[in-house]
């Protein structure tokens, strides 16, 4: 598999991924790599119910499918999704290896007082701006982008002007 985008949000499958990610990527397959929807039924039927026909869905734990992207030797273009900033750097921990990783949507409650706004649809814990910090300190660009035809930002650049950096 050929990793084309690796992308960070916690809707995982949605609208954006659907109408403007795949079309981009040219993606044949979408590998959502995720502990919590690989054990959850529900979640996998409604995933499975807005990938459009054609793209194979790949939903396994984050280790597993690690190992999968790292013995699948094929030339199938891949959208590789995971929830949280944790996650992506658990594979980038476990051997995955990508160029960049876009953070997508990451939401933020009004009851939760750990989370900082950061862009319009990134909110961010102290947990979830060491994680990106630790991708990007391992050689990994980090950029923010909701749709590919709208601007990137530096997501690290954001988070320190967020104060999550001195």
């Amino acid at each position: 598999m050929i990793i084309k985008e690796a992308r960070i949000d916690d809707r995982l499958i949605h609208g954006q991924i659907v109408t403007a990610w795949i079309q981009e990527t040219k993606a044949k397959a979408i590998l959502v790599a995720d502990d919590k929807a690989a054990s959850d039924e529900f979640t996998q039927k409604l995933l499975k119910m807005v990938v459009p026909q054609g793209v194979q869905l790949i939903i396994q734990p984050v280790k597993i499918a690690a190992e999968l992207v790292k013995r699948d030797a094929s030339d199938v273009p891949v959208l590789l999704i995971v929830r949280s900033a944790a996650e992506a750097l658990a594979l980038l921990e476990l051997g995955v290896s990508v160029d960049h990783w876009t953070l997508g949507n990451i939401t933020g409650r009004k009851t939760d007082q750990e989370r900082v706004n950061v862009l319009k649809y990134v909110w961010a814990t102290q947990a979830d701006a060491d994680a990106l910090k630790a991708i990007r300190d391992a050689g990994v660009e980090v950029r923010a982008q909701s749709v590919p035809n709208e601007r990137s930002y530096d997501i690290i650049d954001l988070l320190g002007k967020a104060r999550f950096y001195r």
